[in-house]
């Protein structure tokens, strides 16, 4: 009983948090500064990295790479890559495209959801 109180708080908190910081952020957005929607981008993949986590608590690479963590690395780079090749192809079509489908806002919310995972999930031993 004590935990789902303190759970509900803590949830509760963190909604009050991440409510304010929008509002705060929102002006500067108004304004066309470019790292506004790179750190909502941020939150979205900790947080999308928090939900994969629960839902999938095991590594999807279950067996020992000689490099453990390349994924901090790897995950970014190609998610940034193909982001920003599906940018380019929506403004080819005259399409907007949003600040995700960038190099930057591809790789930022790739690494922040590959770090959340590799922080929450215990490796394979």
């Amino acid at each position: 009983m004590l935990d789902d109180l303190f759970l509900g708080l803590l949830e509760a908190l963190i909604e009050l948090l991440f409510g304010l910081a929008v509002e705060a952020m929102a002006e500067r957005w108004e304004k066309g500064s470019r790292t506004i929607p790179l750190m909502l981008l941020a939150l979205v993949g900790v947080a999308s990295g928090f939900i994969s986590a629960t839902v999938f608590p095991q590594r999807i690479i279950v067996k020992h790479t000689a490099f453990p963590g390349i994924s901090l690395l790897l995950a970014p780079l190609a998610t940034g890559f193909a982001m920003h090749l599906i940018g380019k192809a929506l403004r080819r079509a005259g399409r907007p495209a949003t600040s995700l489908t960038t190099f930057a806002g591809g790789s930022v919310f790739a690494f922040s959801m590959a770090l959340v995972r590799w922080w929450l999930i215990v490796p394979a031993r």
